[in-house]
């Protein structure tokens, strides 16, 4: 399973495949987000990323953050960029001195403004059980999974 504290009685995560081009883009789908479920799942530097929904100008994703490095570099989005905590806490860095860090809490969301550069991470680091977040954007940016970093 992708997520650390997950009920280990729970049945393994089989995803379900679920693309906007096929003929099942209007079928009702659920997903699991804390037992890992998307329609396609990747590995990042940064944490493990599960594309839930692509298309109609949006994208959700959940990423779960376990034991990744922190991203030396600051992430920037063109549009506005949602972030909702539903495991764990992260901690968000910001380059603007006049921005304080903040760490958020399960059920907290961020409204990432448009060109706010910032870094993201479990927190604290030495956390057993990892940080999820799912975020949701306009399409036509780089997901946030590969740069809300460690």
């Amino acid at each position: 399973m992708l997520l650390a504290s997950v009920d280990t009685d729970c049945i393994p995560c089989v995803p379900i495949p679920v693309t906007t081009d096929d003929d099942s883009k209007h079928a009702v789908r659920v997903f699991n987000v804390l037992r890992g479920e998307a329609s396609q799942i990747r590995s990042t530097p940064f944490g493990d990323v599960g594309t839930v929904f692509s298309g109609q100008g949006i994208e959700l994703v959940w990423v779960s953050k376990l034991g990744e490095p922190v991203d030396e570099d600051w992430f920037s989005a063109e549009e506005v960029d949602l972030i909702l905590v539903i495991q764990g806490q992260l901690r968000f860095e910001f380059e603007s001195p006049g921005q304080p860090d903040r760490v958020l809490a399960v059920g907290d969301v961020l409204v990432l403004p448009a060109g706010t550069r910032c870094r993201g991470y479990r927190w604290p680091r030495d956390a057993s059980d990892a940080a999820v977040f799912v975020a949701a954007y306009p399409t036509g940016q780089l997901p946030p999974a590969t740069v809300h970093a460690g």
